[in-house]
């Protein structure tokens, strides 16, 4: 503490310097500004509520006095007033210095306390972060490992769909192949209804057996006999066999590549027809 007072108002504090003051007789001092506002409105101390109704329990005092005042401020006092005037202004001083110190211990002490809370809280505040960052840290180890089972499963499903896609390519080729060698010339006409499909798997049912003139027609007054050919006659079985054939006239059909199996038989039908 420096060699100057403090004011005693609460909010003040504001250090005494060359200025006047205001002393009360409960050893409390006030600057300029707020001595005259508190003690022209009441006589009471605005830091002990004291009453202070003397003339002399409250005095304004320059606290800069000057050297006319020092020389004739205690003349004509006798020497025991002198020391117990100085003595009462030392025990002041020394109230006002212990005051301030007390006032700055406890503000220290609520300082410390503070301290204590702030340490305490900031100490739960860590430990709860910790717990959060130990937590964070297993939460990313797991999703880590779920990201490299994931990317394990996404490269098999990437090898799975590559090997698919190489099989759809073979199979594609495949079927192009084989529907090379399926295409005939029939498969160009069936998309017209007007077209004829002359391949029949029964070669007969293309084949009308031709009888002599005479059976046919037979002898005169018997006309109605034989002068009729039926589905049946079409198709190689007839009503009654004729007692000789002369020819067959077969349709004019080119073999395709699906009648393979059909040229070998025609050959047998025509020996059996003939």
């Amino acid at each position: 503490m420096d060699d100057e007072l403090i004011c005693n108002f609460r909010k003040c504090r504001k250090r005494l310097g060359s200025s006047f003051a205001w002393v009360t007789s409960c050893s409390h001092i006030f600057c300029d500004g707020d001595g005259t506002r508190e003690f022209t409105n009441s006589l009471v101390c605005p830091a002990c509520d004291t009453t202070l109704p003397s003339k002399y329990d409250i005095v304004r005092l320059d606290l800069r006095p000057t050297e006319q005042f020092k020389a004739v401020a205690l003349c004509g006092f006798k020497p025991e007033i002198i020391m117990e005037i100085c003595t009462r202004a030392i025990a002041f001083w020394n109230y006002q210095v212990h005051q301030e110190q007390t006032y700055q211990e406890h503000l220290a002490s609520k300082t410390r306390e503070k301290m204590t809370q702030l340490d305490q809280y900031y100490e739960h505040v860590v430990n709860r972060l910790q717990a959060e960052l130990t937590t964070l840290k297993s939460q990313i180890a797991s999703t880590k490992k779920k990201l490299d089972q994931y990317e394990s499963k996404c490269k098999e499903m990437n090898a799975k769909l590559t090997e698919k896609n190489r099989q759809h390519i073979k199979l594609q080729g495949l079927y192009e192949a084989l529907r090379r060698r399926c295409v005939t010339p029939a498969s160009f006409n069936s998309g017209a209804p007007e077209t004829a499909d002359f391949r029949d798997p029964n070669p007969q049912a293309f084949m009308m057996n031709l009888f002599p003139r005479d059976d046919v027609l037979g002898p005169p007054g018997n006309s109605a006999r034989g002068c009729h050919v039926t589905a049946s006659d079409v198709h190689g079985t007839p009503r009654r066999s004729p007692p000789e054939r002369e020819f067959t006239i077969r349709p004019n059909h080119t073999p395709l590549a699906g009648d393979v199996g059909s040229l070998h038989r025609f050959p047998a039908d025509h020996h059996r027809d003939v």
